[in-house]
């Protein structure tokens, strides 16, 4: 004959306005809204809340909530996993790079005192050409 059973809808939103007067007891405007987005998110849920078919339906939809909250961790630690394994990717380039530049150091200098030893010898050999008639 009819539905014996109370929409779930109807019963997600007697529980919401019992939460009315919490959400207008928040001091802040920005937990209102994470308070709305919570309940939101719990809207999501409605039919899997309605087959679940609990007799506290608060319990569904904290439940609903709480799995949202989960996923967002979830997503919030894959990131930070992510960004974690970035970071150590561009630290090992980092010390790739400082090697090189080390190696690259080591043979300036090395290529610095070769030219100051030519110098000198270039110097030296000059000397010897342009004053040879005083060795005599």
């Amino acid at each position: 004959m009819g539905h014996t059973k109370t929409p779930f809808t109807w019963q997600y939103s007697v529980e919401r306005q019992y939460f009315g007067k919490y959400r207008r007891a928040l001091q802040l405007m920005r937990d209102k809204t994470l308070f709305d987005r919570m309940w939101g998110k719990a809207e999501f849920h409605i039919p899997a809340a309605e087959k679940a078919a609990h007799p506290l339906p608060i319990a569904a939809i904290l439940i609903s909530m709480n799995l949202e909250q989960e996923k967002s961790i979830d997503q919030l630690e894959t990131r930070l996993k992510m960004q974690a394994n970035h970071i150590k990717k561009l630290e090992r380039r980092s010390r790739e790079k400082d090697i090189k530049l080390l190696s690259l150091q080591k043979q300036l200098d090395e290529l610095r005192e070769n030219l100051e030893q030519r110098l000198i010898e270039q110097r030296q050999e000059l000397i010897e050409i342009r004053y040879s008639d005083y060795d005599r």
